[in-house]
């Protein structure tokens, strides 16, 4: 009696377990295939409302081909996937996770046989032997055809060389454009008229416009009297303009080397001692600037009259 009352336990356990564990099954369609071919790898679930199946993993040499959506049949989920191998040999898909309502089931691990296709070399032999050249008789419509498209390529040739003979046979010589050359006086009074009209100091661009002011005057002595005045301090600079004008006779009078000074200590202030002059002092070394251009171009044109004076006498 005691044995049967456990015997009858044990079963009434073993169905409560069958009930929770859900049925987790997988097949495949061929355990042999040869390297190349497919093989149809199926899991199958009962169908509850939460379950995930598994990127296949662990398969070895093995590759997934495709992998397909779930299917429901009945009462139960199919989730296909299509194998394939490269290799020969024998391969394991190992026990692959599924997830059953936020529980993993395992799949039970399959084993794979990938076999290399037989060639028949002899068959090979035959099929590809190599035959005996036959000599054939042409036609002249045979052979022209032959040769048509290597006689079409000459021509064109041809036709390329003589037009490209025609073509620098007829070359006339480019004409040359002359580079027109501004008086450094006039250049000069039209970058001061420019300077005027953007207002920069009146936009409190003080500094700006003392550097395009002290560039126009520097530029214009240097284009005027051949000597290097941009890259100059105010002291070089005013020293060799004061040799300059005894070498050359020019005759610039001491005011007129003393407003050049006094512009450029004065654009020196402002550049780098962050000085600032009122609105009477800026209006002030504009007009000097205009009246230092007139002064030595007035006197370079000057003495040019002179030379050609000599000259013509």
């Amino acid at each position: 009696m005691k044995y049967i009352i456990t015997s009858l336990f044990l079963c009434i356990g073993f169905a409560v377990m069958a009930q929770n564990n859900p049925s987790v099954s997988v097949k495949i369609d061929t355990t042999n295939i040869k390297i190349g071919e497919q093989v149809a790898y199926t899991i199958s679930t009962p169908n509850h409302k939460k379950v995930i199946f598994p990127k296949l993993e662990n398969l070895d040499s093995l590759v997934v081909a495709e992998e397909f959506t779930v299917d429901t049949i009945q009462d139960r989920l199919y989730k296909k996937y299509l194998i394939t191998g490269f290799d020969s040999g024998a391969f394991y898909i190992k026990k692959q996770q599924v997830f059953i309502d936020s529980k993993a089931y395992f799949t039970d691990s399959l084993l794979i046989n990938v076999a290399t296709i037989p060639v028949d070399t002899v068959k090979l032999a035959k099929y590809y032997a190599v035959k005996g050249l036959e000599k054939e008789d042409y036609t002249l419509a045979e052979w022209w055809y032959r040769i048509k498209n290597y006689v079409y390529v000459g021509l064109a040739v041809i036709a390329f060389m003589v037009g490209l003979y025609f073509l620098f046979r007829n070359k006339k010589e480019p004409v040359k454009v002359k580079k027109v050359v501004i008086p450094p006086y006039i250049e000069a009074t039209k970058e001061l008229k420019n300077l005027e009209q953007k207002q920069l100091w009146q936009n409190n661009k003080v500094k700006e416009y003392y550097s395009e002011l002290t560039d126009i005057v520097r530029k214009y002595i240097g284009n005027e009297l051949l000597v290097q005045a941009l890259e100059t301090t105010t002291e070089e600079l005013m020293s060799l303009l004061i040799n300059e004008n005894k070498q050359q006779k020019l005759g610039l009078d001491k005011d007129t080397l003393e407003n050049l000074r006094d512009l450029l200590s004065q654009a020196d202030f402002v550049k780098f001692a962050k000085q600032k002059p009122i609105e009477m002092e800026i209006k002030a070394h504009q007009s000097n600037a205009s009246r230092i251009i007139e002064t030595i171009h007035k006197l370079v044109e000057s003495k040019k009259q002179e030379v050609k004076d000599d000259e013509q006498q």
